[in-house]
């Protein structure tokens, strides 16, 4: 009998101890592997429209900024050019744009503009509510991981964030985590 109780409690070696999960909880890396891709694609895009175009401008991107009582963004991105810069914070969900749409509110505090990021499905449901997005002057853009299109739904103004301590404070972390890790 005490074998039989040691028996039971033991993972096989060949499984994935996140396979004996429930299935929602299995699936918590989709969210991640979403932002990773966008993140590359969005990369790339910028990267060949600063080549097309010979644009004289400095381009960054970083994952997952965080400023204590204001979130944390996705994915980051620095234009600057001619000692001005320019903040873009990302929210990605797979589903429930309502909450994305709060949160990138949020990172209107130091951005100068925000972008909620949904799967194509997820994004024409939440393009019903455009007129909400456009009030808070907050981004909606599609984008299939699998084919890696980004489809711009609604681009928003870009304007000065509404807390200048937080966009220095935001620009300050960034320095310091896009010269010390690996964004991608």
């Amino acid at each position: 009998m005490l074998l039989y109780i040691q028996m039971k409690y033991l993972i096989p070696f060949n499984k994935h101890p996140r396979r004996n999960l429930p299935k929602h909880s299995s699936n918590k890396r989709t969210e991640s592997y979403f932002v990773l891709a966008f993140g590359r694609t969005y990369h790339q895009e910028i990267s060949n429209r600063i080549s097309e175009h010979c644009q004289s401008f400095e381009f960054k991107i970083a994952r997952e900024l965080h400023i204590p009582g204001l979130g944390i963004a996705d994915i980051i991105s620095v234009f600057t050019k001619s000692r001005k810069t320019t903040l873009h914070a990302f929210e990605m969900k797979i589903k429930d744009w309502r909450k994305a749409l709060a949160q990138a509110y949020r990172y209107k505090y130091y951005a100068n503009s925000t972008f909620v990021v949904m799967p194509p499905g997820e994004a024409m449901k939440a393009k019903q509510s455009l007129p909400v997005f456009q009030s808070t002057n907050v981004g909606l853009w599609a984008f299939d991981a699998d084919s890696g299109i980004i489809k711009k739904i609604y681009n928003p103004k870009i304007d000065k964030p509404i807390s200048n301590t937080a966009h220095t404070k935001a620009l300050t972390l960034l320095g310091h985590q896009v010269t010390s890790l690996p964004v991608f």
